[in-house]
């Protein structure tokens, strides 16, 4: 058990890392065949610190049956680090939601994916898996590794000392893979 909960908490420190290798600077939609969604409107561009509102329109069944609609947002900054997703509910009834966040300085995109609660209380996200197949909003000045873009972005974009996060990528994997082979020595 200890060995799986290790493996667990190594994979969940890459994900991050695994998300951003996407295509820099290019947005993002769910697809929304097959589901109680018929769309999402976002913004074509995020912008610091300007409002960035997301509208949801649910089909009628869905509207008809009570259902409510939440988003899971998350930001990530210049820096390469993503601040943790923030479950946020979402305005409205019916068939029509809407809700706004505004988005921190220097940030590079934000992710969303969308949580729909049934009248019976269940919930379903879309997409299944989350942020790796969610929607994603680039800002109007974006660092992503040593790709950069955006149309408000400095001549120059400044970019961190050590712009590949792999010196920790590679020593999160070592002491994840250390303590497993230490749990697995102990039983």
């Amino acid at each position: 058990m200890r060995r799986f909960a290790v493996l667990c908490l190594a994979l969940s420190l890459c994900l991050p890392f695994a998300i951003a290798a996407d295509d820099s600077g290019v947005n993002r939609t769910i697809d929304l065949e097959g589901t109680p969604i018929d769309s999402i409107l976002v913004p074509e561009v995020s912008t610091d610190g300007v409002e960035f509102t997301i509208n949801v329109t649910l089909s009628s069944e869905a509207a008809e049956n009570g259902t409510t609609v939440e988003w899971t947002v998350q930001q990530c900054i210049n820096s390469g680090v993503c601040n943790p997703p923030e479950k946020i509910s979402m305005n409205g009834s019916d068939a029509n939601w809407t809700s706004t966040i505004t988005p921190v300085d220097t940030h590079s995109y934000v992710n969303y994916d969308i949580v729909l609660t049934y009248a019976d209380g269940e919930d379903e996200k879309f997409p299944e898996s989350g942020f790796s197949n969610g929607g994603k909003v680039w800002s109007d000045c974006w660092v992503s590794g040593e790709d950069n873009g955006g149309n408000n972005c400095p001549a120059v974009a400044v970019l961190p000392d050590d712009p590949l996060p792999a010196p920790a990528l590679v020593t999160t994997i070592i002491v994840g893979l250390s303590a497993a082979l230490i749990a697995k020595r102990d039983d």
